[in-house]
C-alpha cells in the first residue's frame, strides 16, 4: 500500500516492528533509553577522572555475560562455530523478532537478511583487502578475476555473510544473506539503505538488519587514533557539542532493526521509515547535505534530531553545519555521549532508540554535555532531562564514519505511526 503522508504515492510504505539492542549499558533497547534518560554513562576510566590506565583512551565495553545463546541441539551444535559477534548478532536477532512475533521455527522466502558489519577475519578480511589491491592494475573483467583468483568464488558469491548466517538461523528468513560492510556505510545506514530497497522493489517483504560493533583491537584503535584523535576524557563536559570536546568517545555494542511491508507486515508497526540514504562525495559537508536532502525531498518535515554527535570537535562541527540549515530550530540529543561510537552499528542503535523515543513521545538527553559550543549556531540539545518530542513526531537521525578522510554520510527519517503516541508517553511519565 503506498504511503499516505510524506513519500512518494508509488512508494509502499514501510515500517519498523521490531529492535534489538546490545550495549554497555545492557540487553534491549529500553535498558539503553533508561540509562540515557537518568543522565548514566558507562565509560571506563579506571575509577579515576581521566582514561583507563591500560589505554589513552575511556571507551564503554558490553558486558558479555549478560549475553545468553539459544537452546537445543541445532544451536548447541552452532555454538560451536560462533564468536562473540555471533552471539551478539543472534541475541539483538531474536529481540527483534520476538516484538514482532516471528519465532523462525518455520522458512519464509519472502523474509531476508542484512548485515552491517566490518571487515573482520569473520567476513573475509583476509582475502578481500589483497584481491583489492591486485584487480587495480589486472585487465580481466572483475567476474572473471574472481573465478581465476578466488579458491572457491562460490562461498564469496553465494554466502556473503557468515554472521548472517546465524541471524538467518535465528528468523528463518532465506530470501538474502547479505553483507554491507560499516566502514564504508555509515554506522549502518548502508545496510538499512538496502534493506529499503530490497523491500521497496518488491522483492522480499520484510528485512532483519543486524549490525555488530565489535570491541576494536588496540592497532585498530591507533590507528583511527593517528587518522583522527580519539577522546582521552569521558567526564562531564567532554561530551558531544560540549565547547570542551576533544574527540571521538569509544564503544561497542549489536542492534538490529526489523523493517517490513505496511501491506504485508507481520508485526505491529512502531514506527514508520520514511526514508533512508547513504552518500559520498568530495567532502563530508557536501555528502551529509545531499543525504539530508535526499530524505526530507519524500518526507514530512522532522520535529526532531538524533545526531551522529560523535565528540569529535571537527565532525560535530561539520554534521551542525550542514544539518541545521536543512532542519531549524529542533531539539537534539544522540546517544555517543553514554555509550561511545559503536561504529558498525552506531546508526542502527539510534534506529532503535528513536523508535523508542517516539513509542514514550520523550527525547533522552546528551550524555557527558556540560556546556553547549556557541560556535555551533542555533543548535538546540536536550540537557539534563528529558525533552517531550511534541505531537505526531519526525525524527531525522544522521550518521557519519571516523576520521579526517571519510566522507561518508548518512541520514534516516522516521515518523510516529500513532498520532496518539506522544500523549501517550507523557501519561506514563
Amino acid at each position: 500500500m503506498p504511503s499516505e503522508r510524506g513519500g512518494r504515492p508509488d512508494r509502499p510504505e514501510i515500517v519498523v516492528t521490531g529492535t534489538g539492542v546490545i550495549s554497555p549499558a545492557g540487553i534491549g533497547t529500553a535498558r539503553l533509553w533508561e540509562a540515557m534518560a537518568a543522565g548514566k554513562t558507562f565509560f571506563d576510566t579506571g575509577g579515576h577522572d581521566g582514561p583507563a590506565p591500560a589505554l589513552p583512551w575511556p571507551s564503554a565495553a558490553v558486558d558479555t555475560a549478560e549475553v545468553t545463546w539459544p537452546a537445543g541441539r541445532d544451536w548447541a551444535n552452532a555454538g560451536k562455530y560462533a564468536n562473540q559477534s555471533a552471539r551478539w548478532a543472534v541475541s539483538v536477532a531474536r529481540q527483534a523478532l520476538e516484538q514482532a512475533g516471528i519465532t523462525g521455527d518455520t522458512e519464509d522466502v519472502r523474509g531476508g537478511t542484512v548485515m552491517a558489519v566490518g571487515s573482520s577475519s569473520d567476513e573475509l578480511s583476509d582475502v578481500i583487502p589483497q584481491l583489492a589491491s591486485r584487480f587495480r592494475n589486472d585487465p580481466r573483467p572483475l567476474a572473471k578475476f574472481l573465478h581465476d583468483e578466488v579458491p572457491d568464488y562460490s562461498y564469496i558469491r553465494g554466502i556473503p555473510s557468515q554472521l548472517g548466517q546465524f541471524v538467518s538461523m535465528a528468523s528463518g528468513f532465506r530470501g538474502s544473506n547479505v553483507a554491507v560492510y560499516g566502514e564504508a556505510a555509515a554506522g549502518g545506514t548502508g545496510a538499512l539503505a538496502l534493506a529499503v530497497r530490497l523491500l521497496e522493489s518488491g522483492e522480499l517483504d520484510r528485512t532483519l538488519v543486524v549490525g555488530v560493533g565489535a570491541p576494536l583491537s588496540i592497532t585498530a584503535m591507533a590507528a583511527f587514533d593517528q587518522d583522527e584523535p580519539f577522546g582521552t576524557r569521558a567526564t562531564a563536559g567532554a561530551g558531544p557539542f560540549d565547547v570542551d570536546r576533544s574527540g571521538t568517545l569509544i564503544g561497542q555494542g549489536a542492534a538490529a532493526v526489523l523493517l517490513e511491508r505496511a501491506d504485508t507486515a507481520h508485526g505491529t508497526a512502531r514506527a514508520r521509515l520514511a526514508g533512508c540514504e547513504v552518500l559520498v562525495a568530495a567532502d563530508v559537508t557536501s555528502s551529509a547535505g545531499l543525504a539530508v536532502d535526499a530524505v526530507l525531498a519524500d518526507a514530512d518535515t522532522p520535529t526532531v534530531w538524533w545526531a551522529h554527535g560523535a565528540g569529535s570537535a571537527r565532525l560535530d562541527r561539520l554534521e551542525t553545519l550542514a544539518v541545521l540549515p536543512r532542519v531549524g530550530d529542533v531539539p537534539v540529543t544522540g546517544s555517543k555521549g553514554t555509550i561511545g561510537n559503536a561504529f558498525e552499528c552506531s546508526a542502527l542503535i539510534d534506529t532503535a532508540l528513536v523508535v523508542e523515543s517516539l513509542a514514550r513521545g520523550e527525547l533522552p538527553p546528551v550524555g557527558l554535555l556540560l556546556r553547549p559550543d556557541p560556535g555551533l549556531g542555533g543548535l538546540d540539545p536536550v540537557m539534563g532531562e528529558t525533552r517531550p518530542t511534541g505531537y505526531a513526531a519526525t525524527a531525522l537521525v544522521t550518521a557519519f564514519n571516523q576520521g579526517h578522510h571519510s566522507t561518508a554520510a548518512g541520514a534516516i527519517v522516521i515518523a510516529s505511526t500513532d498520532r496518539t503516541s506522544a500523549d501517550d508517553g507523557k501519561a506514563r511519565t
